[in-house]
């Protein structure tokens, strides 16, 4: 058995999720390769297996990603083609909302359009991103905040989302799914745009935290292989889904080393 793990060619930041999925894969006896979705000379069209991993380019050029996703949707991918289409535009959290998932709330402006200056404090960002790309907070009254706004919808939409205390003592969490079951959370600091990741844990997974992952991913579970949920607290104490990540998210294998084995043993089983 062989597979690819997708990667790009120049990596934005170290991926901790390499050498301990690479070791996974080792003791279950996968063959593997690491290739770059972006090295023009990598023949993609080869039936292998690809999982897509650390990615994080893919928000500088999304067409061309797109087009790769397109082009080895004819072998097995994992996380599947349809639901990485969907998941790197993030107005997806206004269809979670709709169903009822506790989201934090979003304005999503689209292309070609502004906000006014914002009355609370409130971080924008790009609809496509990937970490803290291009994502900055403002204060209430700040009017940087409209030429901000402005230059993200230049190229394509932007969210807005107001500023939540909490990930300031609480943190953070993210929660990973793996192969039908959360198998571990961890803690990260507020990262905007130029802030370098900051990670501690493993976090015990509050029921609440576990009753709000579980239902953003209920309609997609049968259809992924792993996830992120990406969770703020409130004002009122309530869990909201900040971000769930499905394309290449961080599954912070150094945190809970088991969850690698289950990750290739999940893996397998789909093969």
């Amino acid at each position: 058995m062989k597979v690819r793990i997708a990667t790009c060619a120049v990596l934005p930041e170290v991926d901790s999720d390499a050498a301990p999925l690479a070791a996974a894969l080792d003791r279950a006896g996968v063959e593997h390769e690491l290739v770059a979705w972006d090295d023009p000379a990598a023949d993609w069209d080869a039936a292998i297996p690809t999982i897509i991993r650390s990615t994080w380019n893919y928000a500088l050029d999304l067409d061309r990603f797109l087009a790769w996703v397109d082009r080895i949707a004819g072998a097995t991918v994992w996380n599947p083609p349809a639901i990485i289409r969907t998941n790197v535009y993030k107005r997806y959290l206004l269809e979670l909302a709709a169903r009822g998932v506790p989201v934090i709330p979003t304005t999503l402006v689209e292309r070609g359009g502004t906000i006014a200056v914002p009355s609370e404090r409130i971080v924008i960002k790009p609809e496509v991103g990937a970490a803290s790309l291009n994502a900055r907070v403002f204060a209430a009254g700040d009017a940087a905040a409209i030429a901000h706004c402005t230059s993200i919808t230049t190229h394509g939409a932007a969210l807005v989302q107001p500023y939540i205390a909490s990930v300031e003592d609480y943190g953070e969490r993210s929660l990973i799914w793996i192969d039908g079951e959360l198998t571990h959370a961890i803690r990260k600091s507020p990262r905007l745009s130029g802030d370098t990741e900051s990670v501690t844990g493993p976090m015990p997974i509050a029921d609440e935290e576990r009753a709000v992952a579980l239902a953003a991913l209920a309609p997609i579970a049968d259809q992924i292989l792993y996830a992120r949920c990406d969770l703020v607290h409130g004002a009122n104490g309530q869990p909201m889904i900040m971000e769930l990540e499905l394309v290449e998210p961080s599954l912070f294998f150094g945190k809970h080393p088991p969850a690698a084995d289950r990750f290739v043993a999940g893996l397998i089983r789909r093969l």
